[in-house]
């Protein structure tokens, strides 16, 4: 009896180890294959463990308005970058219109594209959008237009408040003792963009007080400048300079003058000292040609590069980035105006292709 009980406890015995040992090959293999599928997870496009890439990412790139050259050239140098990379971009023209703007953003939203990069209309006005695009975990970059909150992940743009600035010294200094009125051609009530450069125009004006400004609201648009102009000179017979939110609007101020019979060239006894924002080729000529005496350089082409490269490097696994990158303004005049590094002279050689 004590010989079979313990060859029964032998046996119970064995069989424990035996079982305890297909138990171990068994979780073994489980490790073996959780581990096979956590390095499958972590490939990026090419294949290899913890490798990222943009190529193939999905870019909505909403833009202020394409009715101006410096949108065009931002447009165009965004989508350098991006076909260097492999990066399909979608753009929406929101034509300066913030409610389409806002439209837009629903519905590039509901597409669920890999990031937005955003040239916004009204900075304040988009908020609740880029806030929306994050909560689908849609990574938001901004270009030129400043955005004035929400969940955006990086902004590289202007010095919009600067350019009012030195706009107003460089008027001061170009009509220099002189007592007058001087025009600003101001740009759409609510845009950002314009808003900053009217505050520190005016601002800055402040410390002249020889000279007193004018606004004129035309929202970006010649037309509006052309037919306000006229109005401002049959108003004021003191007008000595203007300042417009960009180059555009100066294509309606010189043809106003024109019809006055004021259009004297840079240098001439009784020239209207005009300054501009942009850089735009119309604008490089006309300072070639006297009409215009300066403009306030806005790089298009290195916000427009440097906006699209963050989105690329973002995919590549960088994910911090300074929040705000401010490009500084600078005046092209007579002396630089055919510097073939700006803008407007790139865009330029580009159209006589």
């Amino acid at each position: 009896m004590k010989k079979t009980v313990g060859s029964l406890a032998a046996m119970i015995l064995m069989a424990t180890t035996v079982l305890s040992g297909c138990g171990s090959g068994s979780d073994q293999k489980q490790q073996s294959a959780a581990a096979t599928s956590a390095v499958d997870s972590s490939k990026g496009e090419s294949g290899a463990a913890g490798e990222k890439s943009p190529k193939g990412k999905k870019v909505a790139f909403p833009l202020m308005g394409l009715g101006f050259e410096f949108m065009v050239m931002l447009n165009d140098s965004a989508k350098e970058v991006a076909d260097k990379y492999g990066m399909d971009v979608k753009v929406f023209d929101a034509n300066v219109d913030a409610n389409k703007q806002a439209e837009q953003m629903q519905s590039i939203i509901a597409t669920q594209p890999d990031a937005i990069l955003l040239s916004s209309v009204d900075g304040e006005l988009i908020v609740p959008s880029i806030d929306a695009a994050r909560k689908k975990n849609i990574p938001v970059f901004g270009v030129e237009s400043k955005i004035l909150g929400g969940d955006y992940l990086t902004w590289v743009g202007y010095d919009n408040y600067k350019a009012g600035v030195m706009a107003a010294d460089y008027i001061a200094k170009a009509v220099g003792d002189a007592k007058g009125t001087v025009l600003e051609q101001r740009g759409l009530v609510g845009a950002t963009g314009a808003d900053l450069r009217s505050s520190g125009f005016n601002d800055q004006m402040e410390k002249y007080p020889n000279l007193k400004v004018v606004t004129l609201n035309n929202e970006w648009v010649a037309d509006k400048a052309f037919s306000n102009t006229l109005d401002a000179f049959t108003a004021h017979k003191d007008i000595v300079a203007t300042f417009s939110a960009n180059d555009e609007m100066l294509r309606g101020v010189v043809s106003a003058l024109k019809k006055l019979g004021r259009d004297k060239k840079v240098g001439e006894n009784g020239h209207i000292v005009m300054i501009g924002v942009d850089g735009t080729p119309t604008g490089l000529q006309r300072i070639r040609e006297g009409v215009q005496d300066a403009s306030l350089n806005q790089d298009a082409k290195a916000m427009g590069s440097e906006g699209m490269e963050r989105v690329a490097k973002y995919f590549s696994g960088e994910t911090r980035f300074e929040r705000d990158t401010m490009i500084p303004p600078s005046i092209i005049d007579k002396n630089n105006v055919d510097d073939p590094n700006l803008w407007g002279n790139i865009m330029a050689q580009k159209s006589k292709k």
